[in-house]
């Protein structure tokens, strides 16, 4: 029964592929392109006109010169709403089933230690959705979280940097009336990028570069999350022994010294400043002086360490980096230094495997939305 639901959900992810790539198409395409049974194609064609995700547009001659029924890919007929939350805002976005954006908006709000944390997530996903007209359409709302999450329970288990523990997000599905699905924000970001992106690469891997530092894995063509829902967390491995003292309880995490929050944290400190943006470190040339050089030169080498073991243990076809910091990339030379960082050794040579990810710190937001649809991708 098991094997039959598997191959009947494969077969399903083959024939949405094919519909949402062609603009028009008939049973007969489909069951020539994929070597299905007519049988099958129709049983799904069905299906998808049942959910208005394809419309009949007429009667249309073929190559052989026969008329016969044909179909139109209809992607705005299914939306989903994404949420990632970070420790200082939430992002929202609004997407149909070919992952295009509809509408989306931030906003920024200190979570940490936050009692009224998922109170705040549903007002402001009632403010995003308020009076939208296609509100029938919505599939669900994936959500994207910093630490160690439960899906089947709706928990956000474990958030070191929100200092937040044992989060009940189902209340978010009560109150919206739409089943909530919940994602570890490193898998969402590898999720996007293996969809989005098309990779054929079954060995693939999103570090994520945020507030935190992690990494989401495909193995084999699947998610892996190893026995615990852990696998990834490679922000709390440490690369200084004794160093600074980390939020999980360890000294010399490659968080402290590789996230957003502590990058910033570094030329705060070096410049004597209050406040600071990522983006102004290289706004306002900072990057550009000695001080600040020095401090690139210190997170290139203990990022390029951290991702030079992560490839040693998985030998990954692939690895994307995301976040805030690929907008930079030019400014500092990134990718080449990091490239050179990474790929120093006779096991570690092909640097085409290492990529930066052309949606930014968008990957784990889209990766988020796109979780209703799982069932067509």
């Amino acid at each position: 029964m098991f094997y039959q639901k598997k191959e009947k959900l494969k077969n399903k992810n083959k024939i949405f592929k094919f519909i949402s790539s062609h603009k028009e198409f008939n049973k007969q395409s489909i069951t020539e392109a994929l070597d299905f049974s007519f049988p099958t194609v129709t049983k799904f064609i069905d299906e998808f006109l049942k959910l208005g995700i394809i419309n009949e547009i007429g009667f249309i001659e073929g190559k052989s010169g026969r008329k016969s029924l044909t179909y139109r890919f209809n992607p705005n007929n299914l939306l989903s709403v994404g949420i990632k939350v970070e420790v200082d805002r939430i992002s929202l976005i609004l997407i149909n089933l070919n992952g295009q954006e509809i509408k989306k908006s931030e906003i920024y709000n200190n979570f940490f230690n936050d009692v009224n944390f998922v109170n705040f997530i549903v007002t402001e996903l009632k403010k995003f959705l308020y009076n939208f007209s296609d509100y029938k359409k919505i599939r669900g709302i994936g959500i994207s979280l910093p630490g160690i999450v439960n899906d089947i329970t709706k928990q956000f288990e474990i958030g070191t940097n929100f200092q937040l523990f044992s989060k009940d997000m189902k209340f978010i599905e009560d109150e919206m009336q739409l089943p909530v699905y919940l994602i570890n924000e490193a898998n969402a970001g590898v999720f996007a990028e293996y969809i989005l992106s098309n990779y054929i690469h079954d060995n693939l891997a999103y570090i994520s570069i945020d507030t935190g530092v992690g990494a989401g894995i495909i193995i084999n063509g699947k998610l892996y999350q190893g026995s615990h829902s852990q696998a990834g967390e490679i922000g709390h491995i440490s690369v200084i022994p004794n160093g600074k003292k980390c939020s999980c309880g360890n000294f010399g995490c490659l968080e402290r010294y590789c996230s957003n929050t502590s990058l910033v944290e570094s030329f705060k400190n070096e410049f004597k400043l209050e406040s600071l943006k990522l983006y102004e470190i290289f706004s306002l040339k900072l990057h550009e002086t000695e001080q600040g050089k020095e401090i690139l030169n210190t997170y290139i080498s203990y990022l390029g360490s951290a991702i030079r073991t992560f490839q040693l243990i998985f030998d990954l076809n692939k690895i994307i980096v995301g976040g805030e910091i690929c907008y930079f990339t030019d400014e500092f030379n990134f990718k080449e230094r990091l490239k050179a960082e990474v790929f120093n050794n006779i096991f570690c040579k092909d640097d085409t495997i290492l990529e930066f990810s052309r949606h930014g710190d968008l990957s784990n937001l889209f990766g988020a939305a796109l979780l209703p649809f799982k069932e067509f991708l």
